[in-house]
């Protein structure tokens, strides 16, 4: 009897080791399905996390735009391309719904002033004449070269109205404001230099367009050089301006450029993009001569008169005036004024032009408006 009851025992105890095996293992298969669920799901709320942070990265909060021409006047508006596409408020528009900033920055102190915000990183775009360009690039600040603007602006020498002074030569020892830093500056000491005088030759007095044309009209300077904003003083029979570069060699016009930092480029290709191409959008409304009097009410928010802006452009295209593209008169406009730049002493160090110039932006832009002939 114990022999035939003992295996019976023994197979029960096997059954009941059996279940439980089974019932553990299902327990465990469960306990694992739910731990990797949480995994899965952790993992999932990490890559959003991390998607989303790539998102936020890849747009920034602001956009801040310099400008260099910006008015003597105390106005609060630019001038010239970037200025229109103030006005035009087209970035803003472009940048709402996404939340992102948009500031401007207008320099009553020019390039010199830009670019001291440049080397400070307070600045994503610029806007500013050759000269500060040329000597922010050979100092180090890395920007890249994407659009002109203010192309072939003319310089003026004006004097009081009752000055003997009527040429060139006769500035020699005579006491001349300019704003230097500037691409004035440079296009002066073209001029002087064909009148075989050099800045030496004169009394030189570093002074801001509003001190500018304040210093001439109390004579505290025999001669003043600048641009357009010398017609106000001559309008107002305070002086008379006796040189201008429209009988001058084209070259020694003074040219704007839209630069950007090289970091912002970098980090955000896609908003370069579409800066560059609401750039060209504004520079395309400034050359329709339909809104040749929106185009001049821009330079009159800035402070400069009908007139005077009428007499700056006479027997000039608004699309002559507004061209935006990187042409071959331009670019050796460039590669001359790094040259003088060198040889006057205005900056050490040379360098390729290639390397400063990014033409991408700008003909993605013109392809994807089909404006790729639009200036030419």
């Amino acid at each position: 009897m114990r022999l035939t009851q003992r295996p019976k025992t023994l197979s029960w105890h096997r059954c009941s080791t059996a279940s439980n095996l089974t019932k553990f293992n299902e327990r465990e298969n469960t306990i694992m399905k739910h731990k990797l669920a949480i995994i899965m799901a952790l993992f999932a709320v990490f890559a959003f996390s991390a998607n989303a942070a790539s998102a936020e990265e890849s747009k920034p909060k602001v956009i801040r735009i310099g400008s260099a021409y910006a008015s003597g006047y105390g106005k609060p508006y630019g001038f010239g391309n970037a200025g229109v596409l103030q006005a035009r408020g087209l970035l803003e528009e472009e940048f709402r719904k996404e939340g992102i900033k948009i500031e401007w920055y207008l320099f009553k102190g020019a390039g010199p002033a830009v670019n001291e915000s440049l080397a400070n990183k307070l600045l994503d775009f610029v806007y500013e004449g050759d000269l500060p360009a040329i000597v922010a690039k050979a100092g180090g600040l890395k920007t890249k070269l994407l659009a002109a603007g203010s192309k072939w602006a003319n310089v003026y020498i004006a004097v009081p109205a009752d000055s003997k002074i009527s040429s060139i030569k006769d500035l020699r020892g005579k006491r001349v404001g300019v704003f230097k830093g500037t691409n004035i500056q440079l296009t002066l000491d073209r001029i002087l230099e064909a009148n075989g005088l050099k800045e030496s030759d004169l009394r030189i007095y570093n002074l801001g367009t509003a001190d500018l044309q304040n210093a001439l009209k109390t004579k505290d300077v025999d001669a003043a050089v600048s641009g357009v904003n010398l017609f106000t003083l001559q309008s107002q029979g305070n002086s008379r301006i006796i040189y201008s570069t429209k009988t001058a060699p084209k070259d020694w016009r003074t040219t704007g450029a839209f630069y950007v930092t090289e970091d912002f480029a970098k980090k955000y290709p896609e908003i370069t993009k579409r800066v560059v191409k609401d750039y060209v959008k504004a520079s395309v409304w400034a050359s329709d001569e339909a809104n040749r009097n929106g185009y001049l009410q821009v330079g009159v928010n800035s402070g400069y008169s009908r007139a005077d802006q009428s007499v700056e452009i006479a027997g000039r295209t608004l699309k002559d005036v507004n061209d935006v593209t990187l042409d071959s008169d331009f670019l050796n406009h460039l590669v001359g004024a790094i040259a003088i730049s060198k040889q006057k002493g205005l900056i050490r160090n040379t360098y390729d032009l290639n390397t400063w110039v990014d033409r991408s932006y700008l003909d993605a832009a013109l392809k994807e408006l089909n404006l790729e002939h639009f200036w030419k």
